[in-house]
């Protein structure tokens, strides 16, 4: 088991995406997406440009790893597909890569043009690691990032790249202080939808 550690400069609940059931990284770190296995602990910490530096934001154990093609057709993750005439969350989806005939395609979304045409610079990121990390136990609590105690503070991510640890008596130790005083789901929302108004990120 490892515990993974990186910081989130931004927060829409699109990467990780915590909606319809499951906590979802199915964008952005291609490194952790590639390296993590089923068991492990993937932890996102606030920036330093951000209301909630240095505080918890996401914390998901992998269950299950798909490739991008399984995750647009499972029936399950139908609703991770972005729709854009239903509620911010749904515009917000990460279900946005598949393969037409060798090609990948990228939906309308998050990671695309605005004018729905491909950003290849976030499909190029993306898709270096053909994996989308799932789970159905996490806590997502957004603007409501929890700051840890300082016993974990070896666990908090800094800088661009991630941190990762094998040391499994702290990463026990602290996966049972979040057992013990949180209950698993969404917390908060995704602390940069201050305006309400859908974003795309341009990478």
């Amino acid at each position: 088991m490892k515990y993974y550690s990186y910081v989130i400069p931004r927060d829409y609940g699109f990467a990780p995406n915590p909606y319809f059931g499951y906590c979802t990284l199915a964008t952005c770190k291609p490194r952790i997406r590639k390296s993590a296995r089923v068991g492990d602990w993937i932890a996102a910490y606030g920036g330093a440009r951000t209301e909630v530096h240095k505080k918890l934001v996401v914390l998901m154990n992998v269950d299950e790893i798909l490739t991008f093609d399984q995750y647009w057709n499972d029936k399950r993750f139908v609703k991770k597909r972005p729709v854009f005439n239903r509620s911010i969350s749904c515009m917000y989806g990460d279900n946005i890569y598949h393969h037409i005939g060798e090609k990948w395609t990228q939906e309308l979304s998050h990671h695309s043009m605005a004018d729905g045409s491909i950003n290849y610079l976030n499909l190029n990121r993306d898709t270096q690691a053909d994996r989308v990390l799932v789970a159905t136990q996490f806590y997502y609590f957004g603007n409501n990032a929890i700051e840890i105690p300082k016993e974990f503070g070896v666990l908090i991510g800094s800088g661009r790249n991630h941190k990762s640890f094998r040391d499994e008596k702290i990463i026990h130790k602290f996966i049972n202080f979040m057992n013990e005083n949180f209950e698993t789901g969404i917390h908060g929302v995704p602390y940069s939808r201050k305006s309400g108004q859908f974003a795309h990120y341009r990478g």
